[in-house]
């Protein structure tokens, strides 16, 4: 077997293996979901098969919300809300890491930002911007997620091992070296799960600032049939936009399995030309 055949990702056996994973874990979360359902009315809490003829109707346009409209509302602000934070919190994230110098002018706002609930942060940013289509949902995305990931990529960064800097520094290697051979690597698994982690809380703020700033989106549609005593509609809203988080977060994980192959194939065959 070839360096490259043992080294670089199988991409069939990897995508089986999650499909697997994933058929199994809904198998066994829809059992749950069943038995528990037996003990209650379908409006109050729905069986697999109420809940999937819910969000049958929801797609088919059967209920009073458009879905195109309405998710792809919901989508476009988790996703921006979400790349912002990102943004934000690898720079912060990674400048507390690797600079302990400023850490700690650094560590103190951070902290208030984690404090302040998501309530107050859904009203601050109503009354500062009014009932927006997208700047509150946003807004309060990135204020409430990019410090959680900011304390993620931080804690990530800083447990890097300082001898591998200071060998770096002893064999003279250029700064763009040490962060291409040492930062990146040790820091790549954690921005993988600071993706993961911040794409799912964005989507559950997406909805409560949607319910309270804006006219169109998942989070209105779960509001009005609250405001019904609907719960399997409420659930069944919820359904087709966890089911796309999932996928996400498939994809991610696939995606940080396969780059860390590749870099071990590529370490390996920088060892055979050596």
């Amino acid at each position: 077997m070839s360096t490259q055949q043992s080294v670089l990702p199988d991409i069939g056996s990897t995508l089986v293996r999650q499909i697997v994973v994933t058929t199994v874990s809904v198998a066994m979360l829809a059992l749950a979901w069943q038995m528990i359902a037996a003990a209650f009315t379908p409006r109050q809490f729905p069986g697999i098969i109420a809940l999937a003829e819910n969000v049958q109707t929801i797609v088919s346009g059967g209920d009073r919300f458009a879905p195109g409209v309405t998710y792809g509302a919901t989508i476009i602000r988790v996703v921006t809300g979400f790349v912002l934070s990102m943004m934000f919190a690898t720079l912060w994230g990674v400048i507390m890491g690797v600079r302990e110098n400023i850490t700690d002018y650094l560590a103190a706002p951070l902290f208030v930002l984690l404090t302040v609930p998501s309530v107050v942060w859904a009203f601050i940013a109503v009354l500062w911007l009014g009932l927006t289509e997208f700047a509150v949902p946003v807004l309060v995305i990135v204020l409430i997620v990019f410090p959680y990931l900011t304390s993620i990529i931080w804690e990530g960064t800083r447990d890097l091992d300082d001898e591998l800097i200071e060998m770096a520094t002893a064999y003279n290697a250029r700064r763009s070296q040490v962060w291409r051979h040492i930062y990146l690597p040790h820091i790549r698994p954690v921005l993988f799960g600071a993706m993961r982690i911040g794409l799912a809380v964005s989507w559950k703020l997406a909805l409560v600032a949607e319910v309270f700033g804006t006219a169109t989106g998942v989070g209105v549609a779960v509001n009005y049939h609250f405001e019904a005593f609907d719960t399997g509609m409420m659930i069944a809203w919820a359904v087709p936009i966890i089911g796309a988080m999932l996928l996400a977060d498939r994809l991610l994980r696939w995606s940080e399995h396969r780059a860390a192959q590749k870099r071990g194939y590529d370490t390996e065959m920088k060892n055979l030309i050596a």
